[in-house]
């Protein structure tokens, strides 16, 4: 008898992003738990929905366009874009189970979003399970910084995005160059010392030439801009442009600016 676990540990092993939210940042609680205290931290406390409202999004989506919101979270960015009228359809895709069935219709509701053309995908970046060309506009707000490797995520995207079809990487905080290196050495410094004291991680940040995996638990990583420009590029992407929104994720702060990067299916 031979038995097959993929599939389940699989829908299993994708809930880790919502252990680790509760468990590293038990403050998330408060807002994860509710439409309205959620929107009220992505729109009032964060800057993420003003920043993707610079977007002209009118002069760019086609019309009756098919477009894939990776990693939506709770939807607010779905619940928007489905207001446009050239827009048929949404795919909101997420690994979150709590964010798909729990927040993602209220915010839907709250933001007076167009339920009709939205289609709940619960997956992964990759394989995206659409055919060749089959996308418009492939949509990702403060998501794609979790991909494992972030050219293989680029190139399934450029593989599912019609010729000429638009790629928006919205909400990101890139360092410039120099300034992504002071931030590389200074965790290559912390990582020296743990490894002297002999100080023990369950798992533990890690350093490359091509990005710092800062928070091993939440795969969150941060690539320099000229490495973000690389890599779309190598992904088979022209960009457009780069929008630096002069925005910090949270409002009054001084944090990095939001940066927007356009980019069209070569």
């Amino acid at each position: 008898m031979k038995s097959n676990w993929i599939v389940e540990q699989t829908r299993r092993g994708v809930a880790q992003f919502d252990r680790a939210m509760t468990e590293m940042y038990p403050e998330s609680n408060a807002y994860l738990k509710s439409a309205r205290d959620y929107l009220d931290t992505v729109g009032e406390t964060c800057n993420y929905i003003a920043a993707c409202e610079l977007v002209p999004w009118e002069n760019y989506l086609p019309s009756n366009a098919k477009v894939l919101d990776m990693g939506c979270g709770g939807g607010w960015l779905s619940a928007m874009l489905s207001r446009v009228d050239s827009v048929e359809t949404i795919y909101a895709l997420d690994s979150s189970q709590h964010f798909l069935q729990s927040l993602l219709p209220q915010v839907m509701a709250l933001m007076e979003g167009n339920q009709f053309k939205l289609v709940e995908i619960e997956g992964l970046f990759q394989p995206l399970l659409f055919d060749d060309a089959h996308l418009d506009v492939v949509v990702a707000s403060s998501a794609l910084h979790h991909a494992d490797n972030l050219e293989s995520v680029l190139k399934e995207i450029r593989r599912t995005l019609k010729p000429g079809g638009l790629l928006f990487v919205l909400n990101e905080t890139p360092w410039p160059g120099y300034r992504h290196l002071l931030s590389v050495l200074a965790a290559s410094v912390r990582t020296l010392r743990d490894l002297s004291l002999q100080r023990y991680r369950p798992v533990s940040p890690s350093v490359s030439a091509s990005g710092y995996l800062y928070d091993p638990a939440l795969g969150d990583r941060d690539y320099p801009v000229w490495y973000w420009k690389e890599a779309l590029r190598a992904s088979g992407f022209v960009i457009e442009s780069v929008m630096d929104t002069g925005m910090p994720t949270v409002k009054g702060s001084k944090g990095r600016s939001l940066i927007h990067f356009v980019c069209r299916a070569a």
